[in-house]
């Protein structure tokens, strides 16, 4: 069944970088400014809390929220193909909220629910390899759809491989669950933390590829950029989850890593040049990806809730992070009126993660 469950999530995530890679290059060319894409990430992060909220209580079946997840997310794809305004990316944000609050949490449950807790970071590691497989892959031939074909072509195309996750639902396990929002926001172990982890997380898939179009103007190019990220972030996926695995001792990978990547943001940020660019965006991922399976794995190996509750909690907390940064964000900018300003004192506020994870002792003293 596990084999199952790991493929759906790579059928969906080949039909999700293929289609929305280049996302932002087509709202630039729509007229969308950099403040208004912030504003779209704000207001997709906010619709999942929302969304949350408003389902208190709600009970539905795991299958049925799978297929909600892939049909807005493909419904989001089509309405952005329709963007012309910043008030038409916010139809686009809530399409993609709607996908958020419905699949993750559930695939999680799945994904989880089908492992050994004795292979918690080893299967988190294999959990996170495969988008940057299919992003070496699929966000390159993105690029090339485009400069051939249009973008048209490439939103239009992409429901033909939004079809085969959506099939593949049918065929993974069911189960009833409820969404106890109030339940999960309350007694979710490391609440702080997962706020932090959220945070930093949209600095590394929003706000770095957001940025990337200052120095790319091209689809192709942008498309071979974020495919030579997903190298970096391949070669990190597993291999200390799985040493961590066999030591059960994860302290040491936990604090370097996390402190190393929260380093990197800071001649990243600091980069005036496409090359110092390229090179640091390099290093960033690396050891983002460093970092990934020990972020999940601290929810996974402290969680005293049931799986859905537990994951429940922890998309509530990562999407406030994630929309308090974009709040953090535009306030530095508008105090200094520098984006790159902006970027530089946002990211430092990342330093919080992992001094709060030492003063809360974790992975420093036995559960």
């Amino acid at each position: 069944m596990f084999k199952r469950i790991y493929f759906f999530f790579f059928t969906y995530l080949a039909a999700v970088v293929y289609s929305q890679t280049l996302l932002m290059l087509w709202f630039q060319k729509n007229g969308i400014s950099y403040t208004g894409m912030l504003l779209y990430f704000f207001s997709m992060h906010f619709s999942v809390l929302f969304i949350f909220f408003i389902l208190q209580g709600q009970k539905f079946n795991s299958k049925f929220s799978l297929l909600v997840g892939v049909v807005t997310s493909a419904a989001g794809v089509l309405s952005a193909s329709f963007v012309t305004n910043v008030y038409h990316v916010f139809i686009v944000a809530f399409f993609f909220g709607l996908n958020m609050a419905f699949l993750w949490m559930i695939y999680n449950v799945l994904y989880f629910k089908y492992s050994g807790k004795e292979e918690h970071g080893f299967k988190s590691g294999a959990y996170f390899l495969i988008g940057p497989v299919v992003g070496v892959l699929l966000a390159p031939l993105s690029g090339l759809v485009v400069e051939k074909l249009g973008y048209n072509f490439l939103f239009l195309s992409s429901m033909i491989l939004y079809v085969v996750p959506f099939v593949f639902v049918f065929y993974l396990p069911s189960f009833d669950f409820e969404f106890e929002t109030f339940k999960a926001v309350s007694k979710i172990e490391n609440r702080i933390l997962i706020f932090f982890q959220g945070y930093i997380s949209i600095l590394s898939f929003d706000i770095i590829p957001l940025f990337t179009l200052f120095f790319i103007a091209t689809p192709f190019k942008l498309g071979s950029f974020f495919g030579y990220l997903a190298i970096f972030a391949a070669l990190a996926a597993t291999l200390n989850s799985r040493i961590s695995d066999r030591l059960q001792k994860r302290a040491s990978f936990f604090y370097i890593f996390t402190t190393l990547n929260i380093l990197s943001y800071i001649p990243l940020f600091l980069s005036k040049s496409f090359f110092a660019w390229q090179i640091f965006s390099g290093v960033n991922k690396l050891t983002y990806g460093l970092t990934r399976p020990f972020d999940l794995v601290l929810i996974l190996d402290h969680a005293k809730l049931d799986l859905v509750s537990t994951m429940l909690g922890r998309e509530v907390y990562l999407n406030l992070g994630r929309a308090a940064m974009v709040i953090v964000l535009l306030i530095i900018y508008y105090l200094t009126s520098s984006l790159w300003s902006a970027l530089i004192w946002s990211s430092l506020v990342a330093f919080l993660y992992p001094m709060i994870a030492y003063y809360q002792k974790i992975y420093l003293t036995p559960n």
